[in-house]
């Protein structure tokens, strides 16, 4: 049986800090401006975050990227690639050019001297990683949020070369549009998975997700806690096979005692202070959290 969770992970050290105005067309969630001193903000937050990963035991590969070109969203690499269990590396298209140019020699060197197989799907309409797919590793089951980032024909063709089923639905933001990546929403552990019920505007989708995830101890969430990155969770295990579950500062905040005592059943609460690159970026810890399995 594969695992849903790892013990080692790849995160891309920030060379440029800015909020992306290609990006920000399709994310409710980013601010379109930026303090003076956001690279020195976002590099110490990222730096924190490492050291506190490290300190429960996960293993961390960190790459530091460059400023030429410009990937201002590179601390986000679970976009472009994923792993999987079988030394398999995807490569995933974006849907703005800037993040595209994110796909550098030195992560690329390194992800391909540890994966044989690698797809790559780079010539098909976007398809963001692990941010359009929330995947359960033990069922092989892909859950996707219907977005511009997420498209069918790319779904269908990673589904049917990973051997993966998936299933679709509409998720929307407090204005009615788009949730722009599934795993801002929705986020699956071993024994549990937290899901923003209030994104869900089609009942049967909400009856088609649990009935799906009946195996699962679910945490609703509320809108109020979507926009505080309360979906955007990941479970890790640490070297001594511990289970964590990483949460940003915001998250947890967000959380009534209830949920908190929810998540605590099923791992250690790893909360990570990132208010930066949450504001400027759009996205929280989990993004910032490649896999490697």
């Amino acid at each position: 049986m594969s695992s849903q969770s790892t013990s080692h992970i790849l995160m891309i050290r920030p060379a440029t800090a800015a909020s992306n105005p290609e990006t920000i067309v399709t994310n409710s969630f980013q601010s379109a401006t930026s303090p003076v001193n956001a690279l020195s903000l976002i590099q110490s937050e990222f730096d924190n975050a490492v050291q506190i990963l490290r300190s429960t035991g996960v293993n961390v590969t960190t790459i530091q990227d460059t400023d030429d070109p410009p990937t201002p969203d590179a601390i986000f690499p679970n976009n472009w690639f994923s792993t999987h269990p079988d030394s398999t590396l995807v490569l995933y298209p974006m849907l703005a050019s800037s993040r595209a140019d994110e796909v550098k020699q030195e992560p690329l060197h390194f992800l391909k001297s540890k994966y044989v197989n690698t797809i790559d799907l780079r010539n098909l309409p976007p398809l963001e990683g692990t941010g359009s797919l929330v995947l359960d590793r033990i069922s092989n089951h892909a859950f996707v949020a219907r977005s511009p980032r997420s498209s069918p024909e790319s779904l269908a063709r990673w589904a049917q070369t990973l051997e993966y089923g998936f299933t679709t639905f509409q998720a929307e933001d407090q204005n009615g549009q788009p949730i722009y990546h599934t795993n801002v929403m929705m986020t699956i552990g071993s024994k549990w998975a937290a899901i923003a019920t209030a994104t869900l505007p089609n009942p049967e989708d909400k009856l088609e997700l649990f009935e799906l995830l009946e195996s699962r101890e679910i945490i609703e969430l509320s809108m109020p806690q979507l926009y505080a990155f309360a979906g955007n969770m990941l479970e890790l295990k640490n070297a001594d096979d511990d289970t964590l579950i990483v949460l940003s500062e915001t998250a947890y905040q967000s959380l009534n005692q209830n949920q908190v005592e929810q998540l605590s059943k099923h791992g250690k609460l790893v909360t990570i202070a990132i208010p930066t690159i949450e504001k400027i970026g759009g996205g929280s810890i989990r993004c910032m959290i490649a896999e490697l399995f």
